[in-house]
């Protein structure tokens, strides 16, 4: 067997300028700790060079913005065809999707097209309804929407004090229409600050996208934060084939000012609410070793977190306004939630980045003895790694800035129309 294997992990999270901390941490998981072998990490918005489809992996990660291609019907086709080689590869194949709950269908005829070997769900229930064909397969593992690191628990040690921050609530989403789960998320900022009686607190609550908070930015703006709102992360549709997702985008497009009974009534109706699938978010880790204290709808939090032992809770319409002010300006009892919350997750070994890396790294060596995968020659890998590094240089000095200018033009494009750009270049 061999000491150092030959890993191709592949992305899909676009331009390196917007990435996002929490999502970047789990796609370079393995390289983050466990550098000691060979990795070829791709971004999948660029091409793939030919000459990483040459090489002999031991092992090949489909990371979870990559396996988001199933969305989009004519980015799957071009990414089936484009990473054919994958189908064929002897390599030990791991899949980590998120959001396993919508494409179902489509996810699990993907990897069960390219003889994927193990796939790490973040459902924590309902397998047999997801991967209906792979469930019995042992190829299922439970994986998390994010894990803890050695910096975060380092940034973690100290957080600003409670007294000194600036902002009493903050919140981030978006507005969706998939099922009540997802409505409730982008709707309780304005159920809390419309029942909110008091009027002194410093709130800083947005579903916008413009107010989209970036990279470290996102961990700044949480721990200077008192209280952090929040809901059940996940799905209360189930939508196998993405017809759900096509269905209400078509009618919003119609009806635009439709509500979410409209949307209800009109797109899944007798499909809402016949699973539930939620999970831990990356939002209540970040949270909890921040030592902000949460508001969050009640739910199962994926059997970690317990309503006032870990977070106050606060019914999606707001009528329990009352005992959350109450228990907000209750000093110790906030103190007590924020220890107990912080402590609890860093008390869990299987949301530990070093634990899930040194699992994922056991899973492929005893998949390649299985598989009877032969060493490589270590010299050759060093050329093609040092071969990748180069189109890497090239990517962020050429690439994405000449992606970048492609985009605005495409977006100056949309927004103006091609009749107006047309009169602005007329001599």
């Amino acid at each position: 067997m061999t000491d150092k294997l030959n890993i191709l992990i592949l992305h899909r999270m676009g331009d390196p300028r917007i990435w996002r901390s929490a999502v970047r941490d789990i796609e370079y998981s393995l390289p983050d700790y466990a550098p000691e072998h060979h990795y070829i990490v791709h971004n999948a918005a660029l091409p793939l060079p030919e000459f990483v489809k040459e090489i002999d992996f031991h092992a090949i990660v489909l990371g979870p913005t990559f396996l988001c291609n199933r969305h989009h019907y004519a980015l799957l086709d071009k990414t089936l065809k484009e990473y054919q080689f994958i189908k064929y590869s002897k390599a030990f194949k791991i899949a980590m999707p998120q959001d396993d709950y919508d494409g179902s269908a489509i996810l699990e005829k993907w990897l069960i097209e390219w003889d994927v070997d193990l796939i790490y769900t973040v459902c924590p229930e309902h397998w047999d309804v997801l991967y209906p064909n792979l469930a019995n397969k042992n190829k299922l593992r439970m994986g998390y929407t994010a894990y803890i690191s050695g910096a975060m628990i380092e940034r973690c040690t100290t957080p600003k004090p409670f007294e000194l921050r600036k902002i009493d609530v903050s919140y981030r989403s978006k507005q969706s229409y998939l099922g009540s789960t997802r409505y409730i998320k982008g709707i309780i900022g304005n159920v809390f600050r419309s029942n909110i009686q008091k009027y002194d607190l410093v709130l800083d609550i947005s579903t916008n996208p413009k107010d989209t908070i970036h990279g470290d930015q996102w961990l700044d703006f949480v721990e200077d934060s008192k209280f952090v709102l929040g809901s059940n992360s996940g799905s209360s549709l189930l939508d196998p084939k993405g017809v759900i997702r096509f269905k209400v985008n078509h009618y919003l497009s119609s009806h635009p000012g439709a509500s979410f009974e409209d949307v209800k009534d009109h797109c899944f109706q007798r499909e809402e609410g016949k699973w539930t699938f939620t999970a831990i978010s990356p939002r209540n880790i970040e949270a909890a070793l921040l030592e902000t204290v949460q508001i969050l709808t009640p739910g199962d939090y994926g059997g970690v977190m317990l309503p006032e032992e870990h977070y106050i809770p606060i019914e999606p319409n707001g009528s329990n306004m009352k005992d959350v002010e109450m228990m907000m300006m209750d000093k110790e009892k906030i103190k007590k939630i924020a220890k107990t919350c912080k402590e609890t997750f860093l008390s869990i070994k299987e949301l530990r980045y070093g634990f899930h890396a040194d699992e994922i790294i056991s899973e492929i060596y005893a998949g390649i003895k299985r598989k009877g995968l032969s060493e490589t020659d270590t010299q050759l890998m060093n050329r093609y790694v040092k071969k990748y590094d180069q189109f890497k240089t090239k990517e962020l000095a050429l690439l994405w800035p000449t992606r970048r200018f492609q985009m605005n033009i495409e977006r100056i494009t949309k927004s103006l129309g091609k009749d107006t750009l047309s009169n602005m270049f007329r001599w």
